[in-house]
């Protein structure tokens, strides 16, 4: 008979099994000794003790908070400690296909595998061939590639050789590249296209470090191969890279748990990106944690995740490497964002990370379409409702009679049997979360976590609620501190969120001073400001970095106010700018066009919904329209008087990558964005308030 795990202090351990026929993985409770299933940890979170009350305060001032469960991956246990043993288990978990990672047939669009067998052979032919080259243990590799099995061969590639990953996000504009690989001097640079290339190429005489690129599958162009030679650079494709060490048998040289396994780069949102060190210890950590206490979110083996998420991004890995070390299949996007849904439903997967922002379009997609029926729309809320009944019992489900009738065509949006979903990065609201969990049948977890942080806390797969970000996962510290500037202070429950954990990254690789600003005294230093809600879950209210302060003297966090704006339908992009010497905000504001051009048809401007979207976006009157909408919403989610805008621009060119207007996640660079509208911002400011009443 298993024990009843009781609520208290007592540590819960878990045990790595070696035996890979054994199917049901255990947890030690290390005050008896006897052992909890995984089901038994279900239980546990489903209990309304549980539900609740999130998080245990720990004795002292500082009011730090915990895991209730308080479970943690015992250091005494074996289990993988490394990227490298890690993947070595998950061939061993994945007993249903042995296929480690899968991928779309550009040709016949049918389902192509790559076998572990296969995988590691050919990962091993890239590590003899970097040791060809002279390259080997402590040695960086950057690689610029899409999300694929080339990208996950050269990280099991380099981490046999105790190599340092140095992943770049795929859109890193020019000055980005450059100083980053400045910063690392990788050896070797591998790149899924010649554009990317022909930047290091143009650039060789500031890196002369960087003596080799590998470009793509097949043979580069004759072209970009002679002007590699005129600089010394040494050019080949994966194909012909792998080559040079498909015959040869080099010792391989796998890392110890507290050697770097990547340098995971921030977004750049204010600056040059920063390196941030994380260590094998660091992400096998944060995946037993996760597995431990996810419940029915964890893989199984031969299921499929979904992967298209930047390889420079430490959610992305993180997540490949949760549903693999479970026994899962990587299963690779053809790296079109317009083929994304066309992708999911030839893929079918059953595990998806994703973004607010993929969400809500799904999300207003379905209403879109609702609304063009009244009896489509009259029967969809009843089904949902029913659901939503079950749903508020924490029971997700999509094998009820509603599924068949109505919710069996949505869930065909993402292929058919998304079980899990897991989203990062902002804030979701809880009408969406609501609407996956009911509509698609599937769990969803909110996850809150940074490249410093890795995982800090996640939503229970069992509440019904949405809007909090659930209670720190196990082995994770919480603590608030004071933001006197902003007005909050810990003992109400309110302040900067800081962080200590075994797997918070060790620091910005060359850049000291970042790092003391970041980690003081063991715990890291988020720029977020949250609070504790009365069941024990953490909620982000505002962002302590990039705040201004206006002439009155109150300081704004910018990010908070255009989270909230953002959650309108009709906007696309947003950037809030004050400045010092003027007493309100304004906004740069890209307009969703048709769901723009509805709003402004059901506001009194049907013939101006059929012009150009410039001459929209010029009137006045539109203007006006739009930015007391746009103020009543921030009035009804919180916004004070001095957060809420008072002019905006509507502006017709979406923010992109491309333009170095967002970062690879998509969050707006200030400082880009501050100095390219800049004339525009002066303008709002020289037009004035667009409100009647003044500040």
């Amino acid at each position: 008979m298993l024990s009843r795990v009781s609520f208290s202090g007592t540590h819960l351990a878990r045990v790595f099994q070696s035996n890979p026929a054994r199917q049901v993985r255990s947890l030690t409770w290390k005050a008896t000794g006897k052992r909890v299933t995984h089901e038994e940890m279900e239980k546990m979170l489903r209990s309304s003790r549980f539900m609740n009350n999130m998080t245990r305060i720990t004795t002292g001032n500082d009011r730090i908070r915990v895991c209730p469960l308080n479970v943690e991956a015992d250091k005494e246990l074996q289990y993988p400690r490394t990227v490298y043993e890690g993947l070595k288990n998950a061939a061993l978990k994945n007993t249903v296909s042995n296929n480690i990672c899968g991928w779309i047939d550009p040709v016949t669009e049918k389902l192509q595998f790559l076998s572990y067998d296969q995988f590691f052979a050919e990962s091993k032919h890239i590590s003899m061939a970097f040791r060809e080259l002279g390259i080997g243990p402590k040695d960086f590799a950057a690689v610029s590639w899409i999300n694929s099995k080339e990208f996950l061969e050269v990280m099991y590639g380099t981490t046999s050789l105790n190599m340092v990953l140095q992943p770049l996000y795929p859109n890193l504009d020019a000055h980005a590249v450059k100083y980053v690989l400045k910063q690392g001097k990788p050896k070797i640079y591998l790149c899924d296209n010649e554009a990317k290339s022909r930047l290091i190429i143009n650039s060789a005489t500031e890196m002369p470090f960087l003596r080799t690129l590998v470009v793509g599958r097949g043979p580069p162009s004759r072209d970009l191969r002679n002007e590699a030679q005129s600089k010394g650079i040494q050019l080949l494709g994966m194909d012909d890279f792998m080559k040079l060490g498909a015959q040869k048998n080099h010792p391989l040289a796998p890392p110890e748990p507290d050697d770097i396994f990547t340098l995971i780069y921030t977004s750049g949102t204010t600056g040059n990106p920063k390196g941030a060190i994380v260590t094998h210890e660091c992400i096998l950590r944060a995946y037993h944690t996760v597995s431990i206490s996810v419940g029915p979110l964890r893989a199984h083996a031969g299921e499929y995740t979904f992967c298209y998420m930047p390889t420079g991004h430490i959610y992305e890995i993180l997540f490949e490497l949760l549903v693999l070390a479970e026994g899962g299949t990587a299963m690779f996007w053809r790296g079109d964002i317009k083929k994304m849904v066309d992708d999911m439903k030839i893929i079918r997967p059953h595990y998806v990370p994703m973004v607010p922002r993929i969400m809500n379009k799904i999300y207003d997609g379905v209403n879109e379409k609702l609304a063009g029926s009244k009896l489509k729309h009259a029967v969809f809320t009843y089904c949902y409702n029913k659901k939503k009944k079950l749903l508020q019992r924490g029971i997700v489900r999509n094998d009820t009679i509603y599924d068949k009738l109505v919710f069996k065509k949505i869930r065909a949006i993402l292929g058919g049997r998304v079980a899990s979903i897991i989203t990062s990065s902002a804030p979701l609201s809880p009408e969406v979360m609501e609407f996956f969990k009911v509509a698609f049948g599937c769990h969803v977890s909110e996850v809150y976590g940074s490249t410093e942080t890795l995982i800090v806390s996640g939503t229970s797969p069992y509440d019904p609620t949405g809007g909090h970000l659930g209670g720190p996962f196990p082995s994770i510290e919480i603590k608030l501190i004071d933001v006197p500037e902003l007005g909050y202070y810990a003992k109400d429950n309110v302040g900067e969120i800081c962080v200590r954990s075994p797997f918070v990254f060790r620091g910005y690789y060359k850049d000291k001073a970042a790092t003391d600003n970041t980690i003081i005294d063991g715990w890291v230093v988020t720029g977020d400001v949250g609070r504790w809600t009365d069941r024990g879950t953490l909620v982000i209210i505002d962002r302590k970095k990039d705040i201004f302060k206006l002439s009155q003297g109150e300081y704004i966090a910018p990010e908070k106010v255009e989270s909230v704006y953002a959650r309108l339908d009709q906007i696309a992009h947003i950037f809030v700018e004050g400045r010092g010497d003027q007493r309100f905000c304004v906004a740069i504001v890209v307009p969703e066009e048709s769901l723009f051009r509805q709003w402004i048809k059901n506001h009194g401007f049907e013939r101006e919904s059929e012009l150009p979207l410039s001459d929209i976006c010029s009137d006045i009157r539109i203007r006006k329209a739009y930015l007391e909408e746009m103020r009543n919403f921030g009035t009804a989610h919180d916004l004070g008087n001095l957060q809420q805008i008072r002019n905006l621009c509507l502006e017709v060119v979406p923010f992109t990558v491309e333009s170095g207007l967002l970062t690879s996640t998509l969050k707006v660079k200030r400082n880009v964005a501050r100095d390219m509208f800049a004339e525009k911002v002066d303008q709002l400011y020289r037009e004035g308030s667009l409100v009647e009443k003044n500040v």
